[in-house]
C-alpha cells in the first residue's frame, strides 16, 4: 500500500482524475461533434494517420520491447537494461490482455458506425469489432509506455506524455476512436504502467525508482 501511496503522488493523481473528467464529459458533450466535424476532411489526410498509428500498434510495440529485453538479457555489455526493459515488456503485455478484454466486455459502438448508421453509445458484450471502441488499444500502448518511460527517465515526462496525445489522436482522425476513449483509456494505461512498476519494485525489493542514472 506504501508503494501506491509513494507512485500517486498528489500531482499524478490531479491529472488522473482531470483526464478522467473531460472524458465523461467528452462522452456526453463532445464525440459526436468531433466525429462529424473531422469526418469530411479524414480521408485526405488518412495516409499520415494511418503512419502515426502504427508507431503504437500495440503488437508492433510488443514484439519490439520484448526483442530489446531479449537482446540485453543474453548481451553482458547490455545486463543492466535488463530489469527496466523487462518491466516495459510487462507493461505492454498487460495492457494488451487488459484492453481486449475490456472490449468485448464493455461494447462501445465505433465512430464509423455512427457517421455510416448513427448507432452510439455503449451495447454491452460485443464480439463485433465495430463495437469495440472503447478502450484504444494504440491508445493504451502510447500512454503505457509513456508512463513506464517517466519512470525511467522522469525529467521527460511531460514529452513522453505530449508524444503519446500526439499520436493516439490519429486514432480519432481515422475514426476509429471517439475523444473520449483516448482520455478514458490514458488513464488506463497511466495506471497499468504504474502498477507494473510497483509490482516490480516490489518482487526486486528496490526501496527507489530505477532512472537511466543508477546505470
Amino acid at each position: 500500500m506504501d508503494h501506491f501511496k509513494k507512485l500517486f503522488t498528489f500531482r499524478q493523481t490531479l491529472f488522473l482524475l482531470v483526464l478522467l473528467a473531460l472524458a465523461i464529459l467528452s462522452f456526453f458533450f463532445l464525440d459526436k461533434a468531433i466525429a462529424l466535424t473531422i469526418a469530411p476532411t479524414a480521408k485526405v489526410y488518412r495516409p499520415l494517420f494511418k503512419t502515426l498509428s502504427l508507431c503504437i500498434f500495440p503488437p508492433l510495440q510488443l514484439l519490439f520491447w520484448i526483442t530489446l529485453f531479449l537482446i540485453a538479457r543474453l548481451s553482458q555489455s547490455k545486463r543492466h537494461w535488463t530489469l527496466p526493459l523487462f518491466e516495459i515488456s510487462a507493461a505492454q503485455g498487460l495492457s494488451v490482455a487488459c484492453v481486449r478484454l475490456s472490449k468485448v466486455v464493455i461494447g462501445r459502438a465505433r465512430p464509423d458506425i455512427f457517421l455510416k448508421k448513427g448507432i452510439f453509445g455503449i451495447y454491452g458484450p460485443h464480439l463485433d469489432s465495430h463495437y469495440h471502441s472503447f478502450p484504444s488499444g494504440h491508445t493504451i500502448a502510447a500512454f503505457t509506455l509513456a508512463t513506464s518511460l517517466s519512470f525511467l527517465y522522469p525529467r521527460y515526462k511531460v514529452a513522453f506524455y505530449l508524444l503519446a496525445f500526439f499520436l493516439s489522436s490519429s486514432r480519432v482522425f481515422l475514426a476509429d476512436h471517439y475523444c473520449s476513449d483516448v482520455l478514458g483509456t490514458a488513464c488506463i494505461g497511466m495506471g497499468v504502467a504504474t502498477f507494473t512498476h510497483t509490482l516490480v519494485e516490489k518482487i526486486t525489493g528496490s526501496n527507489k525508482r530505477y532512472t537511466h542514472e543508477n546505470f
